[in-house]
């Protein structure tokens, strides 16, 4: 994985805090603190002191203190430096000291300002408790201080501004949201534009943790407003910075850059190199970002069980695409990023972002596919041993060891290439050679162990804990299991005794790792297990806001669940390409689908970038037990070497188990022909074929149970690329599924909502038929419309009347249990490329969200909730070409959407197509009351099929959701 700054890669690697959303609060609280919050060492001196009645000493020590008022403002100045260079420990101490010595001199002020820092300080450190105590104590405090000076007024918005900091660390989200809307306030009261832009700041950050993607883009754009309106100082040229970082973070990359350039014109027009170096770094951040970004939709793992070596390319297919990738115009970003970086090493005039520059530009070269020389390695080197001991200077000799590491595994791979080559001259082989010798397993040992050193020695734990459990990784892959296992638990204990579970999760996963390589399968499933939990737990914190999250989860999370699974599932079998049925206890068999739902929910949560998932789980046995048409559940998951099939049966308390093995390559590349076979209108034979090998790997083994429990209904939790492909087009060598079998989707059963009671068919229908944006006229939606509208009651919004201010007005004043849209839209991984459209505009899965919920009309005022949607119909939308993971998209629009039921469909088929199955659809659902959704579509499938045999013109379109 790559690696940024050190605010950058302190979160990415969870060393920041329990919740690792706080980063984005936190650039806000930094724009606060750096800016204003830092300059109010010069207004306590003229802070009058005010006498207090009572208040409890922040610990046992007791310290009398006669220096003068400056000494004590030298011992918070002290304090603050130490916790901007990373020293949080001895910052406490000064923060702590100077605490008692205000409140020996009755400055309740004063010691209230302290007790802030303090509990930021401790806050960094991991002590949770120590923190809220400090800055209860400090609030408390000030309720009994006079506050009528602008001077109190502004201490007490710092405290405000902290405690939300703290709440939203601790998951109180609304308690953080309310403290700094009263900071807001008060800033706003006392004229403090700085402040109250960073609570704004803050506050977009709290909107976007609860899902409110609405409201979190007006405050930016109030953000946006106050910055630009502010003459050039160093203060705009440091907000529009900090702005800048939290638009990367939320992942407005673009957004992000427009403001750092703007950051980078007022630093370069002060002159201030400081600034103008702080901004580059940023720049060559965003630039890194956006060219990672296209690298997601094709990348996969060749194995589930690989080790986290975060060096980027483990996303990668394999070493060739990305090199191949690397000759393509993207390439641009990387080169741009390696050039802001260069020039922050030679312009920053601070040796910690120097080397953070440095360190960057090392990972931008292995994405473009450069060797450093070894005079570069040298440098930073040279660098990193005349740093003061800090948190950064730790993380920065991991983040090195990472990459020597990443350029080990590189070099071996391109020095293999290149001697196995005929056509490469001697002279180039022994360069080849020179360079790989660049690296030795002593230098990062040395490395990881001075880390280790330095955490010790500026008292922090958590930095201690990451880099034992670095050092420890490092061990694993050179199969030293004894010292990995060693620090690994040294690691995890330290992780646990400063509460940070978002590091204790790799810990723990990493002893599973190391007890299934030595065969203690029963104590690394327990690992795995717990590790799984501690994730669970931090459910919101697995979203980041960051724009290449997605290889962060897919390296760093995503094999957890897979791990466990395999191990969960495994057996003595090695080798054959048919299905077999093995021998796993209930229990494994259990907790191996309970594991595959956790998998999928968290990838909806890192998809959405936020854990607001409404919908309220139901018991799948119970429902699937209950359902009329007899259902039957498919849980699938893709292995490196083997499929597994786990399938629950109606009234049967065993869960049936099929697996085949195939490696993931092999598997992969059949699912991507089929798809491409599937969108071809005059493909036949061939398909069959691929279409009936799937049908095998899943169907077949199954048959016999289904039809001794006279299923008629499959629903199906797919994994990978099996989402790409529509279930009833799978073949049985004389018929497709859907002509024996109706067919429904699910994103996991925890998103499962519960069945109407009694059926209302009224519906909002909306659509375009004339070219808007770019995109092509749909000119038979105008029948489509029509026709739905002579089948059921509905209210029709055409061209310009489908507006996404008169969907939502619609949606919120009246309570239509269908809405159906008919227009152009599209399905991708990437949450940004997932939307439909109006006349008016593209709306984003976020905004789409809000506009059918109107969650926020109601939010605050009252706890009632509006009535999900029972059935979103998008007619004429797509998965994104070429992306193997587009389907995801299609499954969070289908969960953001809050509908029981959304019928979607894969791949553009033509208009007349689509009206001809819709309007069938709507008829079944009229004519019985009773029918199930995914009946009704199966036999509108048919109607089509009848016509039109290929399944282009029938399969693509899926239910996803409730069946019933």
């Amino acid at each position: 994985m790559a690696r940024l700054n050190f605010w950058d890669t302190a979160r990415k690697k969870g060393v920041f805090g329990k919740w690792q959303i706080i980063l984005l609060a936190l650039l806000g609280l930094t724009f606060s603190f750096s800016v204003h919050l830092l300059s109010a060492a010069s207004v306590v001196p003229v802070i009058e002191k005010v006498p207090v009645r009572s208040s409890q000493p922040i610990s046992n020590a007791s310290i009398s203190y006669t220096e003068v008022p400056e000494s004590i403002e030298q011992l918070m100045q002290k304090g603050k430096t130490l916790y901007q260079s990373g020293q949080f420990a001895f910052a406490a101490q000064n923060f702590q000291q100077a605490a008692q010595v205000y409140q020996s001199q009755n400055d309740a002020l004063n010691q209230a300002l302290a007790l802030n820092f303090l509990s930021l300080t401790e806050e960094k450190l991991g002590h949770l408790n120590q923190a809220s105590v400090a800055i209860t104590t400090s609030l408390d405090l000030l309720k009994q201080a006079n506050l009528s000076t602008s001077n109190a007024k502004h201490i007490l918005a710092l405290v405000l501004n902290t405690q939300g900091n703290l709440q939203l660390v601790l998951g109180q989200v609304e308690n953080a949201l309310q403290s700094w809307q009263k900071a807001a306030k008060i800033y706003t009261e006392i004229g403090d534009s700085a402040g109250n832009t960073g609570t704004l700041i803050n506050q977009a950050t709290a909107f976007q943790s609860l899902g409110f993607y609405r409201r979190t883009m007006k405050i930016f754009e109030q953000v946006e407003k106050n910055l630009l309106s502010m003459p050039n100082s160093l203060l705009k040229a440091a907000g529009l910075r900090s702005f800048g970082n939290s638009l990367l973070a939320s992942g407005d990359i673009e957004k992000s850059q427009k403001m750092l350039e703007q950051s980078l014109v007022v630093a370069q027009q002060l002159r201030s190199p400081q600034e103008e170096s702080a901004t580059l770094l940023s720049l060559g951040n965003a630039s890194f970002a956006r060219g990672k970004r296209n690298l997601i939709k094709e990348s996969t793992t060749k194995e589930d069980n690989f080790l986290p070596s975060r060096c980027g390319q483990t996303a990668m297919s394999d070493d060739k695409l990305l090199r191949i990738y690397a000759q393509t115009e993207d390439t641009n970003y990387f080169k741009k990023a390696s050039s802001f970086y260069h020039e922050v090493a030679n312009k920053s005039s601070y040796p910690i972002t120097a080397v953070q520059a440095q360190l960057n530009r090392l990972s931008v070269l292995q994405f473009l596919g450069q060797q450093p020389t070894s005079e570069y390695l040298g440098s930073i080197k040279s660098a990193l041993s005349n740093l003061t001991p800090s948190r950064a200077a730790v993380y920065a000799r991991i983040n090195f060891a990472q990459s020597l590491v990443c350029l080990e595994k590189a070099q071996k791979q391109i020095t293999r290439e290149i001697f196995n080559s005929p056509t490469q001259n001697q002279d180039f082989q022994a360069g080849a050679t020179e360079q790989a010798k660049i690296q030795n397993p002593e230098e990062i040992i040395e490395l990881l162990n001075t880390a280790v050193q330095q955490a010790k020695d500026i008292k922090d734990q958590r930095a201690e804990s990451y880099s034992l459990g670095y050092l420890a990784q490092f061990y694993e892959m050179k199969k030293q299991l004894p010292n990995a296992q060693r620090y690994t638990e040294s690691a995890l204990n330290l992780a646990q005794l400063v509460n940070a579970p978002d590091i204790a999760y790799q810990w723990e996963w990493q002893l599973g790792r190391l007890l299934s390589v030595q065969g203690d399968s029963e104590r690394a499933v327990a690992a795995y297990t717990t590790a799984v939990e501690t994730l669970h737990t931090l459910r919101g914190d697995l979203v980041t806001l960051n724009p290449d999250i997605q290889f962060d989860f897919r390296d760093e999370v995503e094999p957890v669940y897979r791990q466990l699974v395999r191990l969960l599932l495994q057996s003595d079998q090695t080798s054959t390409n048919k299905a077999v049925t093995q021998q796993v206890s209930q229990k494994n068999l259990k907790q191996a689908r309970d594991v595959i739902e956790a998998l999928q929910l968290a990838e909806l949560d890192n998809f959405f970038q936020d854990s607001c998932i409404t919908i309220q789980p139901t018991q799948i046995d119970e429902v699937v037990n209950n359902a009329n048409p007899v259902t039957a559940v498919f849980y699938s998951i893709i292995l490196a070497d083997r499929i597994e099939i786990i399938v629950k049966l109606p009234h049967s308390e065993e869960l049936r188990h099929y697996t085949t093995y195939k490696s993931k390559v092999e598997v992969e590349k059949i699912l991507e022909t089929l798809r491409q076979k599937l969108e071809q209108r005059y493909t036949f034979r061939d398909r069959e074929e691929l279409s009936q090998k799937v049908y095998n790997w899943i169907i077949k083994p199954a048959i016999a149970d289904l039809e001794q429990n006279n299923v008629k209904n499959l629903v199906f939790v797919m994994d990978g690329s099996l989402r790409n492909i529509p279930m009833a087009a799978l073949y049985d060598g004389k018929q497709y599924l859907i002509e024996k079998y109706s067919v429904a989707l699910l994103p996991g059963l925890q998103l499962l909502a519960p069945k109407q009671k009694q059926r209302r068919l009224e519906a909002l229908i909306a659509g375009l038929t004339e070219s808007r944006f770019g995109f092509s006229s749909l000119s038979n939606v105008t029948t489509e419309l029509q026709q739905i509208e002579s089948i059921i009651p509905s209210k029709q919004l055409i061209n310009q009347a489908f507006t996404d201010t008169n969907i939502e007005q619609q949606v919120s004043s009246v309570s239509f249990p269908v809405v159906h849209l008919a227009t152009h839209g599209k399905f991708s991984s990437k949450v940004e490329d997932t939307y439909i459209l109006t006349w008016n505009r593209k709306i984003n899965i976020k905004l789409l969200r809000e506009i059918l919920q109107t969650r926020e009309q109601v939010v605050g005022r009252s706890n009632r909730v509006p009535p999900p949607i029972e059935l979103l119909v998008l007619s004429a939308c797509e998965t994104a070409t070429g992306d193997k993971r587009a389907a995801l998209g299609l499954a969070g629009v289908a969960v953001r959407s809050g509908a029981r039921s959304t019928l979607a469909s894969l791949w553009q088929v033509d208009d007349k197509s689509t009206s001809v199955l819709m309007s069938e659809f709507y008829r079944q659902l009229t004519q019985d009351a009773n029918l199930s959704k995914a009946e009704a579509l199966r036999r509108a499938q048919e109607v089509v099929l009848k016509d039109k045999e290929h399944p282009f013109y029938w399969a693509p379109y899926v239910l996803v959701g409730n069946w019933l």
